[in-house]
């Protein structure tokens, strides 16, 4: 660069009458624009900007910036950790990379047009341990800024803390001075948090309770005869039916019992006789649905019993299927979200299922939460899924056109042409792509000096099964059991498990299959349980705890399991959450007590099948030699490894900056379990998300982790960037890291990767 020190001295200096910057603007926004161009001036860049952190929200804001479209001030937000700039955020730590867009963490917010921009430098605005924003500078060529501009970017955030501060807080109270009686969030842009990638857009529809309203509204007319009644009610079951064979075409694990309830309630006398002895009374069809279904609605929600109250949604939904139905000159509402957005206050799994039946383009949560099982479906459906905290998106018109970008969590509400044109350029040029008939070796990848690492797939429902043979996984490393269980009302039987294991396992042919026994509890609750509520559910009754608290549910999953696997080459069991020794050999014993009694009844089963475990609690690792001795293979979950090693709940926004799988805690933790592993030469992998961490992926292969379970969209990329890594250089990057004692000490090293290929 050809930059004096003096340049950047006299930027310093003009900074520090920041008095005479404030008294000569017009208004905040003025000045902070005028700052932006100050900066931007004197380090010579095209682009500077401010975003400050909005704590009403926990986002940061693009409030000020030169080179950036100007219409994206206000609109670009995001998460703490979320982007380049949320990542400078989360960790108080400048970042400088000289073609930001490689970076894995780098996020393209279509309406700021900075893809021509190559060089990336940031720092914090902080004042003590107060965090006011971020300040950022870019430019066109690469490798653009050195240390002396970091000194200088740093040093100016340094001055602006203060003043910025107040900026802030002046900003805030002109928000909340302004704040109408009944608050209502800027519809027009709303940041949320990514939850299943994806892009959607369509005319919006509103999820509520039963679809439509159950009361009716004052003076709203009440109509229909016995005549229009029965219509009504053949015009549902037909759309029902309609509905199920969907859902069993999608997922079969579900085959007919999504809508069971509503067949059932349908042929219910109590429930359809009574509507009718109402009509022939002389109340109108909507009066009698309203009356019978609300009666319903009330005594199942008063239960004493959770998977009794659940069935609340099923009436709500039948009631207002037929209140649909009986409204005269309604089209057809058995395709209601064919197509459509759909924006829902919260959503059970059952609920979600039946969106995919009814082909929905993508949905928005506007409570903002969502459960790990709502967004694994939604994930394994490849349905585009977004949350955000924006209650009034649920008082938007039906058919409000809405955008929903799943790739950083965005939702545009009513967007601009020139918005949807963008995003439909970017969706038509990553369809081109998935849809290229190139073969694909993913399944097993190999490094630079020829060391193989196996890509197997994580497989959540049988709908991904394609993907997986489509990807060449080399197997399957990880099916989860427990959404055969999930999606449906109740517990499903022997034969019915064994129907959709024995799916899975000729799927895969000849490759090896590895079940993991339920994995329920925590926030994977199943409601026919009815089992008390835990005050620490991720400490309580779940996973391994749970089905040897229940023998028979057990027993019958691994008959169902061996029973399935029968001639199949390569079968693991694998228990989740196993917490001693004396657990695991609990639960190798019921898998030995099945196989003897199959082998009695004659039933034809596989007959030799390994049998492994989970490492996800700290009590492991200090065991882990105990463990290698008895079992036959491992797996390590990074999620709850991670959480339980640092009691951290990920999923709490208030505390989700100390989940940090980077921590020198967790990373000499999985080495020792690596290492005794390979000591007692029994195989182990990697199941939780740090498979396809792209940062992770050298430390991982240099403590001897050859093979990864995924996701299996992840294998290509994962092919790709094992191919440019070197074992040794990874052991040597990976002794790095083990002999860093902080988490800012690991990053620093993280920074600088092993060689790649060329």
């Amino acid at each position: 660069m050809n930059k004096t020190r003096k340049d950047l001295l006299n930027m310093l200096c003009d900074l520090s009458d920041l008095s005479a910057l404030v008294t000569g603007s017009e208004n905040i926004e003025n000045f902070l624009y005028r700052t932006v161009l100050l900066v931007s001036s004197h380090l010579g860049t095209p682009v500077c900007s401010i975003y400050l952190y909005d704590e009403a929200t926990d986002e940061l804001v693009l409030k000020a910036t030169v080179g950036l479209n100007p219409e994206s001030v206000g609109i670009v937000r995001m998460g703490s950790g979320e982007g380049l700039v949320g990542t400078v955020m989360a960790s108080s730590q400048p970042v400088c990379e000289g073609h930001a867009s490689k970076n894995p963490r780098f996020r393209y917010f279509p309406e700021t047009d900075e893809l021509k921009y190559e060089s990336f430098l940031a720092v914090p605005i902080k004042k003590g341990v107060v965090k006011i924003g971020v300040l950022v500078v870019q430019h066109t060529e690469a490798d653009f800024f050195d240390t002396t501009d970091m000194t200088a970017l740093k040093a100016t955030g340094a001055q602006l803390a203060a003043v910025l501060e107040n900026a802030r807080l002046l900003m805030d109270l002109q928000r909340m001075c302004s704040i109408p009686e009944n608050p209502v969030c800027n519809l027009g842009f709303i940041k949320g948090q990514r939850i299943s990638d994806g892009y959607a857009f369509g005319q919006a529809s509103i999820w509520r309770k039963g679809h439509v309203r159950l009361l009716a509204e004052p003076r709203e007319e009440e109509y229909g005869n016995m005549a229009d009644f029965r219509r009504a009610i053949a015009q549902t079951a037909e759309q029902l039916d309609i509905l199920q064979r969907r859902c069993a075409e999608k997922l079969p694990e579900s085959a007919s019992l999504i809508f069971a309830a509503h067949f059932m309630m349908l042929k219910d006398p109590k429930f359809i006789d009574r509507m009718a002895e109402m009509i022939e009374n002389g109340l109108p069809a909507t009066r009698a649905v309203r009356e019978v279904t609300g009666r319903y609605v009330n005594l199942f929600t008063d239960s004493p019993h959770h998977y009794i109250r659940e069935k609340v949604i099923d009436i709500q939904d039948l009631g207002g299927r037929l209140l649909s139905n009986l409204t005269p000159l309604t089209p057809d509402k058995s395709a209601a979200s064919n197509g459509r957005v759909v924006v829902a206050e919260e959503l059970y799994p059952s609920e979600l299922l039946k969106l995919s039946a009814e082909a929905v383009a993508g949905i928005v949560l506007s409570s903002g939460g969502v459960t790990s099982h709502v967004s694994i479906i939604a994930r394994s459906l490849k349905i585009p899924l977004v949350v955000v905290q924006c209650p009034d998106l649920m008082h938007l018109s039906e058919g409000t056109p809405i955008l929903i970008d799943g790739e950083v969590g965005n939702v545009y509400v009513e967007p601009s042409a020139d918005i949807i044109d963008r995003f439909e350029a970017r969706n038509q040029a990553r369809i081109q792509v998935t849809t290229q008939h190139a073969p694909i070796q993913a399944g097993l990848a190999r490094t630079m000096d020829g060391t193989p690492v196996e890509l197997l797939a994580n497989i959540n429902l049988l709908a991904e099964l394609p993907l997986a043979r489509e990807m060449g996984a080399a197997g399957i490393g990880l099916y989860r059991t427990e959404f055969p269980f999930m999606i449906r009302p109740s517990f499903p039987s022997e034969t019915e498990q064994y129907i959709v294991y024995r799916q899975v396992v000729h799927a895969m042919a000849d490759k090896p299959v590895v079940f993991r026994t339920l994995d329920i509890g925590g926030e994977k609750t199943l409601a026919y349980t009815d089992a008390p509520t835990d005050l620490n559910p991720e400490l309580g009754l779940r996973s391994i705890r749970f089905s040897l608290a229940y023998p028979d549910i057990f027993e019958a999953q691994i008959r169902a399991i061996l029973r399935a696997a029968a001639g199949c080459q390569s079968l693991g069991i694998m228990f989740p959450l196993i917490s001693s020794l004396d657990d695991f050999l609990k639960a190798r014993q019921v898998v030995t007590d099945c196989l003897n009694r199959l082998k009695a009844d004659g039933l034809e089963h596989h007959d030799h099948p390994s049998i492994g475990m989970m490492v996800e609690l700290p009590s492991v690792v200090d065991t882990m030699a105990e463990f290698a001795a008895e079992a036959d293979f491992f797996a390590i979950g990074t999620n709850d490894f991670v959480q339980y090693m640092l009691g951290v709940d990920r999923s709490n926004k208030h505390v989700a900056e100390y989940y940090r799988p980077e921590h020198p805690a967790v990373l000499r933790a999985l080495d020792k379990v690596v290492r005794i592993a390979g000591e007692h030469e029994k195989p182990i992998s990697i199941c939780g998300e740090l498979g396809h961490d792209v940062a992770m992926l050298p430390f991982l292969i240099g403590i001897g982790i050859h093979r990864l379970s995924v996701d299996p969209q992840f294998m290509p990329g994962l092919h790709k960037l094992i191919a440019g890594l070197s074992v040794d250089h990874c052991r040597e990057h990976s002794r790095k890291l083990l002999g860093a004692g902080s988490i800012a000490a690991v990053r620093k090293i993280l920074e600088r990767r092993p060689a790649q290929a060329a």
